[in-house]
């Protein structure tokens, strides 16, 4: 089951939907710094279309040139990212003023892009799901901080990214991804009030994968909360 959001330990959530006055943010932050972590910022208010997204990222990343300005490279870029004089450092990502991302057809897309990249980076995981000894597991966290939007507007965008499952807890949105492709990514947990409050991987006509490639449609599912074995039901 998804636990309490972190920004230091190599666990899901990937993706946390939050207010910039979260407790949680001004705990965790100060927490990534002491173990000489880095918190970098981004303007969510630049990333108005994909190219500005890429854009934004590679100048406040410092991307070498080999970067392609496509999602898959930035998933690429993400996860091998070790910043210049860096190293190896614990990372998380804050992109500031993301409210307006709301109104744009990408941000299912762009959920899954940095919770793959988030996954690798955490994991470290073979082609058999087994640890790779030979590359440093990294602690990497993407934080959307909301002015004036409540994350729960988000949950509905949000799950169309490919494999990606959000749940709302404490007020925040949480991402994960959950399909088979992804070992050791942990299930969002059921709602204290009983009602279903997970969407997961929605494919509908406006979703598409990294190529841009239109994805089949099929209707969005609820994952039935209590757990395997109980079959999903269409919304």
């Amino acid at each position: 089951m998804m636990t309490k959001p972190t920004l230091t330990e190599h666990r899901s959530p990937w993706v946390v939907f939050t207010s910039p006055a979260d407790p949680w943010l001004a705990s965790e932050t100060a927490a990534l710094v002491q173990r000489n972590g880095l918190v970098l910022r981004l303007d969510g208010r630049e990333m108005r279309d994909p190219a500005s997204v890429f854009r934004t990222f590679a100048r406040e990343l410092s991307f070498l040139g080999y970067f392609g300005h496509n999602w898959d490279a930035l998933v690429d870029c993400l996860h091998d990212w070790h910043g210049p004089g860096h190293g190896n450092q614990d990372l998380a990502i804050l992109i500031e003023h993301a409210d307006d991302l709301l109104n744009s057809d990408f941000l299912g897309l762009f959920v899954s892009v940095l919770a793959q990249a988030a996954w690798n980076s955490n994991l470290r995981l073979d082609g058999d799901g087994e640890l790779d000894e030979w590359r440093q597991r990294i602690a990497q966290h993407f934080v959307f901080l909301l002015d004036h939007t409540a994350p729960v507007a988000f949950t509905e965008k949000a799950a169309r990214g490919m494999d990606v499952a959000v749940a709302l807890a404490d007020g925040r949105l949480l991402a994960t991804l959950t399909d088979v492709d992804w070992p050791g990514a942990e299930t969002p947990p059921p709602p204290l009030d009983g009602r279903p409050a997970l969407l997961r991987g929605q494919r509908d006509p406006q979703r598409h994968d990294h190529q841009g490639h239109q994805a089949v449609p099929r209707p969005p599912r609820l994952l039935d909360p209590r757990g395997p074995g109980h079959p999903s039901v269409p919304l």
